[in-house]
């Protein structure tokens, strides 16, 4: 009798731990959840991101000025009239983003407030790379719903903490992938446009008599 006993008490303590087990999650699928990075946007969105390609353009402009106070105060002035705002600025320099639409007629206009000396304009495609991150990122964020999906089901401490410490990894690289696609979208948006200018160089006492003495010599070799 008291073995028959001691059987149903153990029975009754162990069966708890058994349907525990057989209900909550593997320990396999918390750790081995797959990565899969196919896309699953839509030919039509992937199409569109092809045809207008996600480029980033630089302008680099040089130029001479009769005053560098005016030239700075004018050149600030433009900057907002198109909608821009400054990256940095010294006394002859100036570094701005200008909305993409709008910097070949902010070039142009910033050419009228002096004498163009060179104009350097680069385009970089960042297309794929742009892809790919919003590729990842989707993937990612369906990844993170199979774990939260996960977590809900979950009755040990053990698979608990496993999820929530994977779901924490997963939450950074989405993070970070949603600021360098944020960034690259903005880069994309807003052009870099840096402006150089100086005062023309004026030559002293002995330079204007060597233009003199140039002017006069040429002027003697000039035949009608």
């Amino acid at each position: 009798m008291i073995f028959k006993h001691k059987t149903a008490l153990l029975f009754m303590i162990t069966l708890p731990i058994i349907l525990s087990c057989a209900s909550a999650p593997k320990m396999s699928e918390v750790q081995l959840l797959p990565y899969s990075y196919d896309s699953e946007m839509s030919r039509s969105e992937t199409t569109a991101i092809n045809e207008n390609r996600m480029m980033v353009y630089s302008v680099t402009l040089e130029m001479s000025v009769k005053n560098l106070d005016e030239a700075r105060k004018n050149i600030s002035q433009e900057i907002k009239n198109y909608s821009g705002y400054i990256v940095r600025e010294s006394d002859n320099y100036i570094s701005t983003r200008i909305p993409s639409e709008k910097m070949d007629d902010f070039v142009n206009t910033i050419k009228k407030l002096g004498k163009t000396e060179s104009v350097t304009k680069t385009g970089t495609d960042i297309t794929d790379q742009y892809l790919d991150d919003t590729i990842r990122l989707e993937s990612l964020k369906n990844v993170r719903g199979r774990y939260l999906a996960l977590l809900e089901k979950a009755n040990a401490v053990i698979e608990i903490l496993s999820i929530e410490k994977e779901l924490e990894r997963i939450n950074t690289e989405i993070e970070v992938l949603e600021g360098r696609i944020k960034a690259s979208e903005m880069r994309v948006a807003y052009s870099n446009i840096t402006i150089r200018y100086k005062e023309p160089v004026r030559p002293g006492i002995l330079g204007w008599v060597f233009v003199g003495l140039y002017r006069g010599i040429a002027w003697l070799f000039v035949w009608s």
